[in-house]
Order: C-alpha cells, then structure tokens, then sequence
C-alpha cells in the first residue's frame, strides 16, 4: 500500500468497500463550501480511478438505524433509503460546524498563532480519522485541514486499490504545524496563474499546508512599472485569486518579499539606485552572476525603508494570512559602500539589526506575524538575542550533509524556527534528487531534534530558473512525507512516489529521473561561466577567466563521453514509459525529456571546449563544433515551447541569449 505521507496509525481488518454507481458521497451538515470542492475532487478521483460517478449531497448524518428516534439528531431517512455504501465526509464536534460563528478564513485556517492554546493544539486540529467497513467510508477531520487530509488519504487509497477498498481504519496527525514550499517567481521564470493552481493542487495532495512565492521584482507594484516591465509579473487579481484556490485546498499563501539584499532590478533602476549600497556600480550587460552578488539597499537611508514599507502595504491586503516574509537574507554589500563608516563605528551586525527591526516593527503595526530567513543572524551571532521572540526564522542549509550548529544556535536563542532545506534545481537543468534527498532527511532530522514548528523545501532559480518545475517535484513530495511524518526516514520511496504521483506501476520513473540527474559533468552553471568568459563579461565573485578555464581542465573528459551516452539511454526509457503515466503528469515528462536532451548536449559542448579550446588532446568529441551549434538550436527551440506550456514569457529571453552566444562561438571555431 503506497500512502504519501504515511499515517501514524493504519489498522487493516478483513473485508472491502465496493465503490459503485449507487455509492453516495455524503456531506454532514458541519460542512461548508471548501468541503465540497473538496468531495468533487474525490468524486473526480473515483471517475478516473473506477468509470463510476458517485452523487453528492448534503444532510445530517448518524450511523443508527432508527430514523426519528428523537436524540437531537436529523431524522436517519437517508440511512433507510441507502443502509450501505456511503461515503461519509463530516468535522468532528469539537472543530465547530459551518454557520455556527466560525469564519470563512478559519473555517480552512484553524490555529491562531497568536492564542497559545491552539498553536499547542494544532496536531488535534489538522488531524483525521478514516474508517473503512464494508458498508461506508466515513472520514472525520478535526476541523476544515483534518478533513481535506482524510479525503486526500481516500484519494490515495483509491489510486492503489481502484473500487474494493480494504476495511481499515486510519488515525493520523502531522509531525510539524506548519509544511511549506517555496516557489522561486523572480529569478527569470514567472509561473502562470494556472500553473501555480496545479502546484497548489499538487502539494496539497501530499498534506502541504504553506506556499510562499519569492518576489523581487516580479509583482506589478502600481508604483514601479520600471523595475517589472520585463518580467511578465503577477498582478493583484492573481494574487487574489490564487489565495482563495489555495485557502479551499488548506494552503496559507504566504506573502514573501525581497526586502533588503537581492534587490538588482530596483536598485540598477533610474528611480531607486541612489539607495543602493554601493555609488557607480559600473554599467555594462546584464549577467546572472552580477544580479546575484550585489544589491542591497542603503540601510542607513530613511528613503530606504519608505520604499520597502511603501511595497509591504501594498502587497498585505492581497493575501489573507497573518504572516508576512520579509527575508532579509545575503546582505552581501552591508556595509562595504556608503556605509563603510558606520558599520566600523557600530559594527554590520547593528547596522542589520537597525534596518530589520525597522520592518519588524512595521509589520507588527500591521499585525502581521514576521518571518525572515536566518542567515544574516548566524553571520553576525551578537545580533540574534536582540530579534523579538515573535519572529520565526527560516533556517536554510542546502548542504546534503548539512551540519546542526544553526539549527542549535536558533533554538538556544529561544526564536521559532523552520527548517529549509531544497530540491536542489538553482544553476541546473534537472534538479539532482540526490542532494535533494540527503538534504532533506538531514533537515528533518534537525527539525525533530530542535523543535522547529516547519519545514519549508525551496526551489530556487539561480540563472534563469533554468530548470522545470517536473524535476522538483519528487523533492516536494519527498520533503512533504517526512515533514508530516518524521518518525518514517527515508519515506517516500522513489518508487512510492512515481506509482502514487505519475500512475507508473513499474514504480521506476522517478528512480531514472534521479539517475539522469547524476550525470552531468557539465551542467548549466558551467555553460554559463564559460560564455560569460569567453564573451569578456565580468564574473565577478563567480572567478575571473582563468579560475573558470582551470575548472573546465578539472572536468573529466571521459566521464562526460560515458554521461552523454548514459543521458541518452536513461532519455529513451523514459520515453518508453511516458505512455503509462497520468495523462495530467504527461508535460512533466516532456519537462524531463526534454532536459535530457539539453544535458546530453551539454556533455558534448564540454568536449568540443576540451579538444578544440584548451587543446586537451584525450578528449574526444562527439559531434563537430559545428554540428553541435545546430543540435543546440533545434533543442533550444523545443525548450521554448515546453518553458511556455507552464510559464509566462518572462525572462526566457536571457537563456536565448546565452544558447545564441554559445552557438555563434562554436561556429568561430
């Protein structure tokens, strides 16, 4: 039996549950509206699952068989009309029933952080039973979350066992309050709306309760036209609109904004860069590697923070949470420009602090709950008992083994925290599930060690958020089972994943995605670097010229003939495969075909490199300078069309400049 996340308590007992044309999906009258998308999501899973199309309705329901018997309930006439074969959707007493004063908002969100009771209780409020005889499926849910998990478990139960349904019962409750994504929208691909809702639709499968998207520039502030223009941004009405498709599948929509460091497209504007760190930064042709090493706001500059309040108060209202991220982390230029002078007087570490509580205290007017990421804190360690103790840190560590000593810092400091590890997609094609995974269970293990109250999986874009969204779904699942249940490591499996997400029974899809990911020698971030060289342009902190061509002699030339061939082995199985999969998961194998092929001709471009221009004579390419420019154009072509089946037109112009570049120096060869 393949569940994802795995409950707590599972009881199997003799018997099935036929689900037929005359089975009934019954929603008591402790219900409300969210229920009921979520009972058609149910009733669509048993179509596709079985060719039967339960009916749906609405009453007050008790299991005795006494219509009328006079004890308060509703009369038991649809038990008499339909004695078996219910499925019964309904909120334990306790949760409170839909129209009895419980709001629409907290009819979905049930713990009010700022109320110690229910934040110590929140395991009972997203908890659910579900209970299978051979005569009804009945799921309980401790309020509107524990309901829509209990009905997501049924979904899965389906997927493995189509109509029969074994007799079982389920007790189940999370690890952590609080399961998060974190979706990159800035950093060159901007999701559309209705890509976004099939995230939302795709996590809250596995039990996700938090999605945070990462915003620089990429929100069309009325304000600031010239620093979006170029980014396909998302507007108010999707943020508005994608609240509520989020809040009906029990995901909090975190607002999440760049609010100090990471600044580029403000702070190279006509309008905003006199409150930059750093006077005349050079101008010169946009790179990847100079919008990640520099811009940070002045923070010594009242203007400064008018400008980033300006943009909280804009985005708050647009977002039904009570929380707000306002990160605040990689403040590279802290202190190193205009502010030189001050940081020696009081130190960067004051000079941090000074700005970030100007914005936590901004927050807190606003009544919004501040989270930030903890980086800056453990680099400047003389600041972290000086954060307010109502501010949760977002403890991010990428490292596969990741060591503990920031996750014990942040919890000797008394601070809330959440555990971030990544799925490991930022500077790459395909996302190396590897790193992914042994990060991910490193962090887990920390979050139960240190008592943090979530965990949130990123999936950064570093370069052009190159890679799809296909190759950090298996990290996504992977980081939502263990954050629900961390006493099962290791869970889930590659297979449980590929027969549970992809409908692949042969359970191998994702074990060969995971080991196409191993294969590159050269991936993205190489190809990058060396055009930025070759082309003159300043890497900067990223090595100059000659640190990249000593990189690319490192590279094992033979590794890269033996990955190519493997790439196109592994590209080809799983084309075989792509005809078995859910005809919904069909674009994420496109994705992944799609950058197989691109890494195949990466491992070539880097023997082509080695033969032909560091005049390494062992390296043997497989396709001539010229062939290859070709090879990379069709492909680029193709990778256009996939990019925007999902996204918007945003920056795919940056990555067309960088294959382009690449193919006008093969053909200089």
């Amino acid at each position: 039996m393949v569940l994802i996340p795995f409950p707590k308590i599972l009881e199997q007992s003799q018997g099935t549950f036929r689900i037929s044309g005359m089975t009934l999906i019954y929603l008591d009258t402790s219900c409300d509206y969210a229920d009921f998308e979520a009972a058609r999501a149910l009733r669509d899973e048993i179509l596709k699952s079985t060719g039967a199309k339960p009916a749906i309705t609405r009453g007050k329901y008790s299991k005795g068989t006494n219509p009328g018997a006079g004890d308060g309930e509703y009369p038991d006439s649809l038990n008499a009309a339909y004695p078996a074969n219910l499925i019964v959707l309904r909120r334990s007493a306790r949760s409170g029933a839909a129209g009895s004063g419980v709001s629409k908002k907290s009819a979905v969100f049930h713990i009010n952080a700022s109320d110690p009771a229910g934040a110590a209780d929140f395991t009972s409020q997203q908890s659910y039973t579900l209970t299978v005889d051979r005569d009804a499926i009945v799921i309980t849910g401790n309020g509107g979350s524990g309901l829509y998990y209990g009905i997501q478990t049924l979904r899965q139960l389906i997927r493995n066992f189509g109509a029969d349904i074994p007799c079982l019962r389920i007790e189940d409750s999370p690890s952590l309050e609080y399961r998060g994504f974190y979706h990159d929208i800035t950093r060159g691909k901007v999701p559309t709306l209705e890509t976004l809702k099939e995230l939302a639709d795709r996590l809250s499968f596995y039990k996700i309760n938090q999605l945070q998207l990462y915003v620089e520039h990429s929100f069309a502030f009325r304000k600031h036209s010239e620093i979006w223009t170029d980014s396909d941004p998302l507007t108010a009405e999707d943020i508005l609109e994608l609240d509520e498709y989020c809040r009906k599948r029990s995901i909090e929509l975190v607002p999440s904004l760049s609010s100090f460091g990471h600044l580029y497209h403000a702070l190279v504007s006509r309008s905003f860069r006199h409150l930059n760190e750093y006077d005349g930064i050079p101008e010169g042709p946009f790179t990847w590697t100079d919008r990640m090493a520099h811009y940070t706001l002045d923070a010594s500059a009242p203007e400064s923070l008018g400008f980033v309040r300006e943009m909280i108060d804009e985005f708050i209202p647009l977002f039904t949470s009570d929380k707000f991220n306002i990160c605040c982390d990689e403040t590279f230029d802290l202190g190193k420009g205009k502010n030189s002078a001050l940081a020696a007087d009081i130190g960067e570490g004051k000079l941090y602090l000074y700005f970030v509580r100007e914005l936590i205290e901004h927050l807190r007017s606003r009544k919004k709950k501040v989270m930030m990421w903890g980086d800056m804190l453990l680099h400047y360690p003389e600041i972290i008992g000086e954060i307010p103790k109502n501010v949760v840190i977002l403890n991010w560590n990428y490292a596969p083994d990741a060591d503990e000593d920031g996750f014990r810092k942040i919890s000797e400091a008394g601070l809330k925290q959440y555990v971030c590890p990544g799925v490991q997609g930022w500077n790459k094609l395909l996302n190396s599930i590897d790193t992914a995974t042994a990060n991910i269970g490193r962090l887990a293990e920390y979050a139960k060690t240190y008592g943090a109250v979530g965990m949130l999986n990123t999936d950064w874009g570093d370069f052009g958020h190159i890679n799809a969204l296909a190759g950090s779904m298996p990290g996504a699942i992977y980081g939502a089972g263990l954050s629900w249940n961390l006493d099962r490591p290791g869970q889930p499996t590659d297979e449980e994943i590929s027969v549970m997400e992809y409908g692949d029974r042969s359970g191998k899809i994702v074990g060969l995605v995971r080991e196409l990911s191993r294969q590159p020698v050269m991936d993205w971030y190489d190809v990058v670097l060396w055009y930025y060289a070759s082309a003159g342009y300043d890497t900067g902190s990223y090595g100059n010229a000659e640190h990249i061509r000593e990189r690319l002699l490192g590279l094992d030339a033979a590794a890269a003939r033996s990955a190519y061939d493997r790439i196109m082995e592994l590209s080809g199985e799983i084309s075989a495969l792509a005809g078995s999969v859910y005809e919904d998961r069909k674009n994420d194998i496109r994705e992944i075909i799609c950058a197989a092929d691109g890494l195949a001709l990466f491992q070539a471009l880097l023997l082509v490199i080695k033969k032909e221009l560091l005049e390494q004579a062992a390296a043997e390419p497989v396709l001539s300078p010229g062939e290859l420019a070709v090879r990379l154009e069709y492909w680029f072509s193709g990778y256009k069309a996939v990019w925007r089946t999902r996204n918007k037109e945003s920056e795919l112009f940056r990555i067309k400049e960088v294959i382009m570049g690449v193919c006008r120096l093969l053909r200089d060869i």
